[in-house]
């Protein structure tokens, strides 16, 4: 069981993270049939350096961690999705999860879940209409941490 909140140190955290968000793409494959055997887009991201703090070490973030499809989803599947995402990453340290349906009567879904140290997932589904290109989209952000060696 992974515990962010208890990931000190930044290449742990990441490792501990993409393996979170990984699974999480793996679950809802199998959950929703619309996304059974297909291939998703992935991009690992990259590696933001913080400012110095007064010893002159410097935290890390990572940022734009992405798992992306071009599908169509039915509402059905965003319900389904919402109930993975609430239940999966809470159980891993993001405990403020957070639905946001101002723009669902668009068919635009948006499920949130973050921490204190500031990790975020954000997913983000688009039903197929006139104003939207159908797809899903994990974003991810694992939050500011030393590395190991300046621990």
């Amino acid at each position: 069981m992974s515990n962010i909140d208890r990931l000190d140190t930044f290449e742990i955290a990441c490792k501990h993270f993409l393996g979170d968000f990984s699974k999480f793409k793996d679950l809802i494959s199998t959950q929703v049939q619309s996304l059974d055997g297909l291939e998703w887009s992935f991009d690992k991201g990259s590696t933001k350096v913080c400012s110095a703090n007064e010893k002159g070490l410097k935290k890390r973030c990572k940022v734009g961690i992405k798992y992306r499809l071009q599908v169509e989803l039915s509402q059905v599947d965003a319900e389904t999705i919402w109930s993975e995402f609430s239940q999966f990453f809470g159980t891993i340290s993001l405990d403020h999860i957070e639905r946001v349906s101002s723009n669902e009567e668009l068919g635009r879904y948006q499920f949130v879940a973050n921490n204190s140290i500031g990790d975020e997932v954000t997913c983000d589904i688009y039903l197929p209409n006139e104003w939207n290109i159908p797809q899903i989209g994990i974003l991810g952000f694992v939050a500011p941490r030393y590395r190991n060696v300046d621990v």
